[in-house]
């Protein structure tokens, strides 16, 4: 017991003294921001880290969210999946919220679905993020072709976040499906005057680290904090940011990778652009990483998809807008839900093999 709670100490300690680092550093970044302007590069858009978000957005405005919702459970010979999507629209009036629509439905139906193709336990895992993706992606869609709002948030970003190797296999096929969904989504913006954005609630991402890094590499300054360089390659994004943005702030807007030609998803998706930012939106939650489609002017999307955000939050705790908050309600699914559809399949085809529970879900003890 007692070298538990030493380890305990010790972890504690060392997590501080982490935290303590990337407070120092968020400080000095945010001493030196008003001082120093930025050398703009390919990566580098901005002259500043930081950037204030513009108040005056418009007053008038139709906005969007899709999330999607999926439960999946494997059988001795087959696997089934329950896929659910949820698009909201509201649209506001002198800043004020006038009417909210619902697509396809303010409660949308699940979809179920029957895989029996011979997947093992890692590809039914892809397959079915595969199939959660293009259901939300084609909702995605849908919405925006039928209400045409100014600006749709995802839940999460605007390009896959699965990737397959092996293109010619039956889930490269299922891959190939899920990029041509994308591509199509990127047509339809194209199309439209919509903007189209991804929130990141969790985001693991380094890039604003690793763009920051190679700058402090090439520019090299003793008044640099020593510990500059380990906080930038032991820290996620939001993590440093958490102590360099406040309320109403942004980072600087940068490429969503310095490489999109051989980047394994972006290579995907031809001369079409991603760009990234963070943003606090409330004081007391962490930044959010925002992913958008640029194909206009990207800081100008940037500030417009600030100034929409920050009239989207309604609880000064959580910083999701809040359509995201409510799509993502209207798309979840009760675990009951798959075991009803289990049920029901069960009773029509009676007590098949392929029916039978996994051993590891009937174990006697």
């Amino acid at each position: 017991m007692k070298e538990f709670i030493e380890l305990t100490e010790n972890l504690a300690k060392i997590i501080g003294e982490m935290e303590n680092q990337r407070k120092n550093v968020g400080n000095f970044l945010r001493e030196t921001n008003s001082l120093t302007d930025l050398e703009l590069t390919d990566d580098i858009l901005e002259n500043k880290l930081i950037v204030p978000v513009i108040k005056d957005g418009p007053a008038n405005f139709k906005v969007a969210g899709v999330d999607g919702g999926m439960l999946k459970k494997s059988f001795h010979g087959i696997d089934l999946m329950l896929l659910k999507s949820a698009g909201v629209v509201s649209s506001y009036e002198d800043g004020k919220l006038v009417n909210t629509e619902y697509y396809p439905d303010s409660i949308p139906t699940s979809e179920p679905r029957t895989i029996m193709d011979p997947f093992n336990d890692m590809e039914f895992e892809i397959n079915s993020n595969i199939e959660r993706q293009i259901k939300e992606v084609q909702t995605t869609i849908e919405t925006i072709e039928k209400f045409e709002p100014d600006i749709l948030f995802m839940h999460g970003s605007v390009i896959p976040h699965t990737f397959v190797q092996d293109k010619g296999t039956l889930l490269g096929e299922n891959y190939k499906r899920m990029i041509e969904t994308y591509n199509k989504l990127f047509d339809t913006v194209k199309k439209k005057k919509t903007v189209l954005a991804g929130v990141i609630e969790d985001s693991r991402g380094l890039r604003f680290c690793e763009i920051l890094n190679n700058f402090l590499f090439i520019h090299n300054n003793p008044k640099f904090p020593p510990e500059m360089k380990i906080v930038l390659t032991r820290t996620k994004d939001s993590n440093l940011l958490s102590h360099v943005l406040q309320k109403n702030e942004r980072s600087l807007v940068f490429p969503y990778s310095s490489q999109t030609a051989e980047h394994p998803i972006l290579k995907e998706f031809g001369d079409n652009k991603i760009f990234t930012f963070y943003i606090r939106t409330v004081e007391s939650d962490r930044p959010l990483r925002i992913d958008f489609f640029g194909d206009k002017s990207v800081i100008d999307t940037a500030n417009f998809i600030s100034s929409l955000l920050m009239k989207m939050v309604g609880h000064e705790s959580h910083g999701i807008p809040s359509v995201i908050i409510e799509a993502c309600q209207r798309a979840k699914l009760e675990e009951n839900e798959l075991e009803m559809v289990y049920q029901d399949i069960l009773n029509k085809t009676g007590n098949l093999s392929g029916l039978s529970e996994q051993r590891r879900n009937q174990r006697p003890f």
